[in-house]
């Protein structure tokens, strides 16, 4: 068996391929990470082991196996680029977006990626926010809660501003982020509303960045990826709407979180 692992921040991303080359994704939090190596080294003694991200060397000295490392940027522009060709989608000139604890943005062409910058916006801010405003700190517990918001009592729009006159841009745009947000309103206003506020924070926020990357770039495709996405309708609704209005294109990759993953067994 081939076992391979993307050691992030917040999440241990891990992707199993059997003898008959099934796949199998799981993940666990980097908080049971010892418990996961005393796993590994228990039942698995002889699986081979590839392994990226910022704990990686941490994994590399707990475990007893023979483990091969790799730079998380490069694991995980190879196995996008696998998972990609998978789902059937053949562009070579792109940026992608990895929304995990923060985001990093990344340029890719044929030669390869390069990575464009990052932002401390991204699902450790989804999770944080979340929970200072409403306790909540599960993560599907918060994207199913999400569904039931209506982000107008808190974000301003632009229908807001323009107040029913024609306005030069979609009216649902926001304007600001928590900015309708009034003395007194806290009363009404629902978790649900909240949560929903501060997904479209995150969304927005990288997108934006997203689209101002590709248009530098000169290419209208912009891939997402990362756990923050993964079964956060929600989110992805903002950014397919957010980003189709700029005039790109939003790509969603199945499985998109697993990539460096998948990627560290074929650096």
């Amino acid at each position: 068996m081939k076992i391979s692992i993307d050691a992030g921040g917040t999440l241990l991303k891990i992707v199993y391929i059997k003898d008959d080359n099934e796949r199998v994704f799981d993940k666990v939090p980097s908080l049971n990470i010892d418990d996961f190596i005393e796993d590994l080294n228990k039942n698995h003694p002889d699986a081979d082991i590839y392994i990226t991200g910022g704990k990686a060397e941490y994994m590399s000295r707990k475990l007893n196996h023979d483990v091969n490392i790799s730079i998380e940027f490069d694991a995980t522009y190879i196995g996008l680029k696998q998972l990609m060709d998978e789902q059937g989608l053949h562009i070579e000139h792109f940026v992608y977006l990895n929304v995990g604890t923060g985001t990093s943005f990344h340029q890719a062409g044929p030669d390869g990626q390069k990575r464009a910058g990052g932002s401390g916006v991204g699902g450790g801010t989804l999770m944080g926010l979340s929970y200072l405003l409403t306790g909540i700190e599960d993560f599907n517990e918060i994207v199913s809660l999400a569904k039931e918001g209506n982000r107008d009592e808190i974000d301003l729009k632009v229908h807001h501003i323009y107040a029913g006159d024609a306005s030069p841009i979609p009216g649902d745009l926001t304007a600001s982020n928590f900015g309708n947000i009034k003395s007194g309103d806290r009363k009404i206003v629902r978790h649900a509303d909240e949560l929903q506020a501060v997904i479209a924070l995150v969304a927005e926020t990288v997108s934006t960045i997203g689209i101002n990357l590709a248009a530098g770039f000169e290419t209208e495709d912009i891939i997402f990826i990362g756990s923050t996405i993964r079964d956060n309708d929600v989110m992805t609704d903002i950014i397919n709407r957010y980003v189709s209005l700029k005039g790109m294109k939003p790509h969603i990759i199945k499985n998109g979180e697993f990539s460096g993953a998948l990627g560290a067994m074929f650096v």
